[in-house]
């Protein structure tokens, strides 16, 4: 993003001056919502100027009949009038030299006014400011007291920034922050998106010294790559939470390979996710609650964590948690042990869970939590509290917050106190004083396991391998452009396998029989047994029709298996061009997965790996990143699926060549960045042999986006 519109973004949240264009007198209109929102809010009221041409006060405030009639720079102008005066409007704007507008009035995209929307942008560009909305909520800021909005009030102040494009969640999001007491920088509601959007803001609140944690509701990117270029910048900088709605798998009838089948849109989004560190959370609170733990908390050190609670329950439950979570549950030294014991009953436990029992007080913990503090091998502490008859809260709450003063230590702690409203109670001054706090183990583990997460990301930063390799593009152009020339846009298996090996990825030799005595002589020469397969652009799926004949171990065999290739196809697939029968070699098995690859239309290509075979779709066992992808993003791929285990080696079988794979995945990223014309590929299956034995694509298919024609 250029200085100037860093400079437009400050000026819509952290305005020295604001109109509101469209100001009314009636209190049940937006129009004056929005001045008293801003008087109350504890904006200067001599640099709040309603707009309107039919009124000369409002709320005590000079009115102006126009923008270029108030004295003085206006930094932020909110736009509360009907869609049809907005264009009038901002052009007197930009007349004015107004720096940002934010347009609360709806009638445009949302309506189907799309041209409308657009000519607004041309307005905003020519007169050079920004433009947030139209169709939002408006803007929340407690840095400069800004609620330049519909919101009932500003939030908390704190160090979480939120993006919304729910304008309903925006509102409903200032009584709940204020509830559960969870402080914000800014409440962005983005509407539309006509000029500013998600990505614009994240970029901002990554240079921001009043951010400490960037969070978003979003269902959408525009531009899927500029996500991932400026979350990549951002990420190493400060967290960003991301809650993204729309799960369900886009329904395309066009898609014709496993891999564009298993692709719905939400793929694309966790793998662009993962790729920049952004993380997911699967729910509203989720999304909070670890907000919570990154701006109270600092990051862990190392991996290992210790539980203290006074109740085995809730620690079982908390286990089960680090287990879900990714999180290590050190394994006490014995001399650590030792020093536990001081603070709990014999029957108490030091198994880690450490288990003070329900007799635990507040010296017992405080002293517990003291000796974690202190030991260099601890990284971070879960303190659970199940509230009994023999302590209070605040007491334990105390224990806390005076063991991190007394030790001086500053270490990654999260907490849950379980009970009635004392214990909500104590949860809200510990996170007002740096400890984040939940009212369930599993929720503080969550949020322990979003920190580690991030930390792993990370420490990762800089350590992505993309090699270099020669590939041959002049033989996967030629082939591609005689395809698009015959108005075909699925590759037959020969020239599949011909695109494969010209970008190094290993596979199997093809030849082509046109008869049945051709077929027999290339059997001869192979040595049998052989596979006989349809050589058919319409012909894609063919096991589906019988199209593919394994295991042929004989001149005879391979006669009858071309004469029965070609009657299957002509009967289930009659409009089929048959160039022929592929004969090639039955190869030995090796471990079956798939290589495959996709083009989305938010973040481009997508390369998937996974467990291979006919039933691909019915198992589900699969990963995606976008392309281009690293060595090492290949890596986590391939140990995100079950097809892991059984590369490293399930119940004593050797282990496979996973290097072969990671090879394999990398070269199919190229070609897909390479070539904008191939839309999915599936290798499927590819053979993976023993370690340093190399790995085989056993079927390939290629489709192609077609050409689309000039027009007339």
């Amino acid at each position: 993003m250029s200085t100037q519109d860093m400079s437009a973004i400050y000026a819509l949240l952290r305005p020295n001056s604001v109109a509101v264009i469209g100001a009314a007198r009636e209190p049940h209109k937006i129009g004056h919502q929005v001045v008293k929102n801003l008087l109350e809010g504890g904006f200067p009221p001599d640099k709040i100027y309603p707009v309107n041409p039919y009124a000369t006060q409002i709320l005590g405030l000079k009115c102006y009949p126009s923008v270029k009639d108030i004295p003085g720079d206006v930094d932020l102008a909110v736009i509360v009038v009907p869609a049809s005066v907005v264009p009038k409007v901002l052009e007197e704007c930009a007349e004015k030299g107004v720096k940002a507008v934010a347009i609360i009035s709806a009638g445009f995209k949302e309506v189907g006014n799309i041209e409308a929307e657009r000519r607004l942008v041309e307005i905003a560009r020519k007169g050079g400011f920004r433009i947030l909305g139209p169709n939002i909520v408006g803007v929340c800021d407690t840095v400069k007291r800004v609620n330049a909005s519909f919101c009932q009030a500003l939030p908390m102040p704190g160090e979480i920034a939120f993006i919304t494009q729910s304008g309903a969640l925006a509102i409903a999001l200032v009584g709940w922050t204020r509830l559960k007491r969870i402080g914000l920088s800014d409440l962005v509601s983005i509407g539309n998106k006509a000029d500013i959007n998600e990505t614009d803001l994240m970029e901002f609140f990554g240079e921001d010294p009043h951010t400490k944690v960037i969070t978003m509701y979003i269902e959408g990117v525009d531009d899927g790559r500029r996500f991932m270029e400026v979350a990549s910048k951002v990420v190493p900088k400060k967290p960003v939470i991301v809650l993204k709605a729309g799960k369900v798998e886009r329904a395309v009838s066009a898609i014709r390979s496993h891999t564009g089948s298993l692709a719905g849109s939400d793929a694309a989004y966790e793998a662009a996710f993962k790729q920049v560190g952004v993380i997911r959370a699967p729910t509203f609170p989720d999304l909070f609650d670890w907000a919570i733990a990154f701006a109270k908390a600092p990051l862990p050190k190392g991996e290992n964590v210790v539980i203290v609670t006074n109740g085995g329950g809730a620690g079982v439950m908390a286990t089960d948690a680090a287990a879900q979570h990714g999180i290590k549950l050190m394994d006490l030294p014995e001399d650590l042990a030792k020093k536990l014991r001081y603070y709990m009953p014999p029957f108490g436990s030091v198994l880690n869970p450490v288990d003070l029992t329900g007799m635990a007080g507040k010296e017992w913990y405080k002293g517990a939590i003291k000796e974690l503090l202190r030991d260099d091998r601890v990284h971070a502490i879960v303190v659970l509290y199940c509230h009994t008859a023999v302590t209070k809260p605040r007491e334990i709450g105390d224990a806390i917050l005076e063991a991190i003063r007394e030790t001086g230590v500053r270490k990654t702690i999260v907490a849950s106190f379980i009970g009635g409203i004392e214990c909500l109670e104590e949860c809200e001054r510990l996170i007002e004083n740096g400890v984040p706090c939940y009212e369930s183990p599993e929720k503080a583990m969550a949020a322990l396991g979003a920190l580690y997460r991030y930390k792993r990301f990370l420490d990762k930063v800089g350590k992505k391998t993309i090699p270099e390799f020669r590939v041959n593009k002049v033989i996967v152009e030629t082939i591609i452009n005689k395809a698009l020339s015959e108005e075909r846009t699925v590759l037959t298996p020969s020239e599949a396998a011909e695109v494969a090996a010209a970008y190094g990825i290993p596979v199997l030799e093809k030849p082509l029989a046109k008869s049945k005595d051709e077929a027999v002589a290339i059997a001869d020469k192979l040595g049998y047994p052989v596979v006989l397969e349809v050589e058919s652009p319409q012909v894609v799926h063919k096991t589906d029709v019988g199209a593919i004949i394994l295991d042929l171990k004989g001149p005879e065999e391979v006669r009858q298996a071309y004469r029965q290739i070609i009657e299957n196809v002509k009967k289930h697939v009659p409009s089929a061009e048959i160039r022929g029968v592929i004969v090639r070699k039955m190869m030995p098995r090796g471990k079956e997965v798939i290589l495959g690859a996709t083009r989305d239309p938010v973040f481009g290509p997508l390369i998937m790996f996974g467990s291979g075979g006919i039933l691909v779709e019915l198992i589900r066992d699969v990963a995606f990143r976008v392309a281009p992808i690293s060595v090492e993003d290949a890596r986590e791929m391939i140990e995100e699926t079950k097809a892991y285990k059984l590369l490293k080696g399930f119940r004593g079988e050797p282990e496979a060549d996973i290097d072969a794979v990671i090879d394999a995945l990398v070269r199919l990223s190229k070609l897909m960045m390479d070539f904008e014309e191939i839309a999915e590929v599936d290798i499927n299956p590819f053979f993976v042999y023993e370690k340093g034995k190399g790995g085989l694509a056993i079927d390939v298919k290629i489709i192609l986006r077609p050409r689309s024609k000039p027009e007339e």
